[in-house]
């Protein structure tokens, strides 16, 4: 009887033991599975447009934007930032300019942040929506907001272009800058391409501004121009946007490679009544490059009610 019951306990914990190795193994799969469905979109750019170790990148924002701070303008008091125009330049140009978004940001302002850069390399009409789960830069991982899937299935106007997703710089490079002002936000990142469906889009877009999102244009202004006459051009085309004058904006030449990604914020401030001010401008013969041929770059905020 003994015998009998010291066989049976045996029985038992071998069952026991073949029952938790099955939940174990189940578990792992699942994460697995979970693992798998993250689609991660990696630091394309970085180590070429800006550094690629955290540690520097964050050192490399904290001087720009310490720089940009004695350049700083006054800017409206009680009215929230409803948008932004950055450069998207390598940061050793650009980046004195675009460190000007951290004079007007603050931790934890917004849930969600869209940017829209231009299509510099692949070729497409309407607009790229990443299908990834997530952007990584070298500061962390940028959760997409649920709004970036909804946008690619409820219109066909956005669609994933995977060559776009891993060749474009333009959404990329802004990144950085958001995350180090920001800190936390979930992210729609929008490619723009030939414009077709311009008014479409941009009432499809207007129909996710709120008190909690962020849209930020990513456009340098003039290429290789010499730098005086880079300087009057640059001048003019800020002048344009300021007056919200987006139909002669997209007919001028040379303007700017975001010409697309400005000319939605420009319709929806004009919409939504926001107000522009200009941040800074400089351009690449101000920063690290010859005076033989520069490029321009601005950072424009505006300002408006919720």
């Amino acid at each position: 009887m003994l015998n009998d019951n010291a066989g049976y306990l045996v029985q038992q914990s071998i069952r026991q033991f073949y029952f938790i190795s099955l939940l174990a193994f189940l578990a792992c799969m699942v994460s697995a599975d979970f693992s798998y469905a993250e689609k991660i979109r990696p630091p394309v750019w970085a180590g070429k447009f800006y550094p690629e170790s955290s540690p520097e990148l964050s050192e490399t924002i904290r001087r720009l934007s310490q720089k940009a701070a004695e350049t700083a303008i006054r800017i409206p008091e009680k009215k929230p930032i409803k948008a932004l125009i950055l450069p998207h330049a390598g940061y050793i140009y650009s980046g004195w300019t675009a460190a000007h978004a951290h004079s007007v940001l603050q931790k934890k302002q917004y849930e969600r942040v869209i940017v829209m850069g231009p299509d510099h390399r692949i070729g497409f009409s309407n607009a790229a929506i990443s299908d990834a789960t997530f952007y990584r830069t070298p500061l962390g991982s940028i959760k997409l907001h649920d709004d970036s899937a909804k946008l690619r299935s409820e219109s066909e106007l956005f669609r994933s272009v995977p060559a776009a997703d891993r060749a474009e710089h333009s959404v990329e490079v802004i990144l950085p800058f958001l995350q180090y002002s920001l800190k936390d936000f979930k992210l729609i990142p929008i490619v723009l391409g030939r414009p077709d469906e311009f008014r479409s889009m941009v009432d499809i877009i207007a129909e996710k501004i709120d008190s909690k999102t962020l849209l930020v244009a990513s456009s340098d202004l003039s290429h290789y121009l010499p730098y005086d006459k880079a300087v009057e051009r640059d001048k003019e085309t800020i002048r344009m946007i300021l007056k919200l004058e987006g139909n002669k904006l997209r007919s001028r030449e040379n303007a700017a490679c975001g010409v697309i990604p400005i000319s939605v914020v420009i319709s929806l401030a004009d919409r939504f009544k926001w107000e522009p001010r200009l941040l800074h401008y400089s351009n690449s013969g101000d920063t690290a490059g010859s005076k033989d041929r520069v490029v321009g770059y601005a950072a424009i905020a505006f300002y408006g009610e919720n």
